[in-house]
This record gives structure tokens, C-alpha cells and sequence, in this order.
């Protein structure tokens, strides 16, 4: 039986095996001048004799070209206090830059593949065999280099980021919140979201975000909003840069409102804004988008509610207008 036929039992294929814990890597690249890295946890050891280990990706992952031309490739296994580091290569658009990682240190070693620092472990690869895997594909990579550091490693398990001998209630305060929030954003982006189930989405809970984020702002949150902007700002002709700043722009401010159910539901939205907004950007929107993120953190930053709630629709509007 074809489980394309049984569409149940791929959800229960993803609760189960999301109920397996993993460690966290970063697989990196260098093809030329440019490097590349993205998140991926389904890394094991191989082999002493030879010294190999493997590492699946996607074979949608825009990676997979890189490595297949290059040869070469590190897997970085990632240390607890590293989280960032996993979200920063799990954003889409974000993993391929010129020489070097923005706001990623790394070195190198041996093949020239990116080595991040801080790394709990780290193996410096060439490509020794690839293999199909359905929807994926497995590297098997030749170890010509290994370190590593002292210290505990960042874990993966259903659905959210864990820390050894940490109480991981993934239902209790606002760590759970998010982890949920995550999780749900990774199944509405598998699922697929149609830009009018998006913007409907948007409508319901990011205008009450942004009023709520303007009774309870601190001059800490509206710094890191504003420091969102000013990044945005820089990348106007770069749609790969521009939009995952641009589009946390709206999860911060559902973070910003204090209101759990509201910042939930902003953060779940965070995988279908992007699928759904990045392929409309260019430099003309992307100045207008910041113009517009502006005028919303500056009614924030006064605790103006209902500004900030009337320039958010103002917003959402104008975004729905450019789909259309």
C-alpha cells in the first residue's frame, strides 16, 4: 500500500518521528565566492574505517548544487546556548552569502567549508558518495578534520529547541509559547496557506498586535524593532536579505504585545508570510514596506493604540492590494 494513499499516516509518520530527540547541526559549504549553510538535524557517524558520516537534505534545499560543485562540505554540531545560530540558517533566503556569513563567525580548516565558531563538534568533509532518499538526498562526506569544545549540546525535540536537564514542559510560560507557535508555523507552511487564508489570518490578530504592543513597550522593544528597520533598510535590492528581517518585523511586534494567544498566532504566520510575500519584493516595496514599519514603530514607541492599529491595516491593505 502507497502511503500517498493514506494521507493519515504521514502526520503520524511526522508526530512520531518528531518525538525522536536529535542533536542540532549546521551543514556548510563553500563553492567559490560564495557560502552556504543551512540547519539540519538528521546527522549520524558512518564509519571509523574509513572516517565517514552522513547528513540528509532536502532535496529541495538550494544547498545541494553548492556541494554537488564544490565537493566539499562541514557539518557543525551545535552547543545549547547556539540557538540562534540554528534559526539564522532555518530561515529560508538567508544561508548563502558572499565569503562570509553576516553576523556568523567562522573559520576554516582544511576543505575551505565554512567552520562556525563556538561549534560543540565540527567535521570537515569531502562528498564520498550521494544517495537518493525519497525526499531527500544523503551526503555521505570523508572526514579530513574534526574538533570541537567542551560543553552541552542544543537538542531538537517535538517541534522546539531543548537543553539537557531542562524541565521541558512544551505547554508551560513563554518559552513553550514560542516552541508551539514554531511548530505550528513549520505545519501551516507544510499544509500551505493561500494568500487570501494568509491575509485573513493577518487581519484577525496583527492590527490588535500592534495596539497591544503600543500599551506595553518598553524603550528596550521598540530599540529592537527599531534595529529591525535599520536593517531592513540597508538590503532594499536585496530581496535574500530583506525579507526575513522585514517579515520578523511583524512576529517581533506579536512578541511585543504581552498578550501569549496574539504572540502565538503572529509567530505561527511567520513561515507563510515568507512563502508567500518573498516572491513579490523588489526594491520599490521593499522602501515602501520600510516607510510603512517606520510609521507603525514610531506609533508603538508613542503608545499611540489606536495609530498603531489603524497603520497596520493601513498596511495589511496595501500588501493585499499588491498581491492582487
Amino acid at each position: 500500500m502507497s502511503i500517498d494513499s493514506v494521507p493519515e499516516m504521514i502526520d503520524e509518520f511526522r508526530q512520531a518521528a518528531g518525538r525522536f530527540a536529535s542533536g542540532v547541526t549546521v551543514v556548510t559549504t563553500r563553492n567559490g565566492e560564495h557560502v552556504y549553510g543551512v540547519t539540519a538535524t538528521s546527522f549520524v557517524s558512518l564509519s571509523l574505517n574509513p572516517l565517514l558520516v552522513t547528513v540528509s537534505i532536502n532535496t529541495a534545499s538550494a544547498i545541494l548544487p553548492d556541494i554537488d560543485e564544490s565537493g566539499i562540505l562541514a557539518v557543525n554540531v551545535l552547543a545549547r546556548e547556539q540557538e540562534e545560530v540554528s534559526r539564522y540558517f532555518s530561515t529560508r533566503g538567508r544561508g548563502r552569502s558572499r565569503e562570509r556569513f553576516e553576523g556568523i563567525a567562522a573559520h576554516v580548516e582544511s576543505t575551505g567549508a565554512p567552520i562556525i565558531d563556538g561549534a560543540l563538534s565540527w567535521f570537515d568533509c569531502r562528498v564520498h558518495t550521494t544517495l537518493e532518499g525519497g525526499d531527500h538526498v544523503i551526503l555521505v562526506g570523508e572526514v579530513v578534520a574534526a574538533g570541537g569544545s567542551s560543553g552541552e549540546p542544543l537538542l531538537y525535540w517535538s517541534g522546539g529547541y531543548r537543553e539537557l536537564g531542562r524541565n521541558d514542559d512544551p505547554s508551560g510560560g513563554d518559552d513553550g509559547i514560542e516552541q508551539f507557535a514554531d511548530a505550528l508555523s513549520v505545519q501551516l507552511h507544510m499544509h500551505g496557506m493561500t494568500p487570501a487564508d494568509l491575509l485573513d489570518a493577518q487581519y484577525a490578530v496583527e492590527p490588535a498586535a500592534a495596539a497591544l504592543a503600543a500599551r506595553a513597550c518598553t524603550d528596550e522593544l521598540v530599540a529592537e524593532l527599531q534595529s529591525l528597520i535599520d536593517e531592513a533598510a540597508e538590503h532594499h535590492d536585496d530581496a535574500e536579505r530583506y525579507n526575513p528581517v522585514a517579515l520578523e518585523f511583524h512576529s517581533r511586534i506579536g512578541s511585543m504585545s504581552g498578550n501569549a494567544a496574539i504572540a502565538a498566532s503572529v509567530r505561527a504566520l511567520s513561515r507563510p508570510r515568507y512563502e508567500v510575500y518573498s516572491s513579490q519584493t523588489n526594491a520599490e516595496r521593499a522602501s515602501r514596506s520600510t516607510r510603512k514599519h517606520q510609521e507603525i514603530a514610531d506609533a508603538i514607541r508613542d503608545h499611540d493604540e489606536d495609530r498603531a492599529r489603524a497603520l497596520m491595516l493601513e498596511h495589511l491593505g496595501t500588501i493585499a492590494r499588491g498581491i492582487a
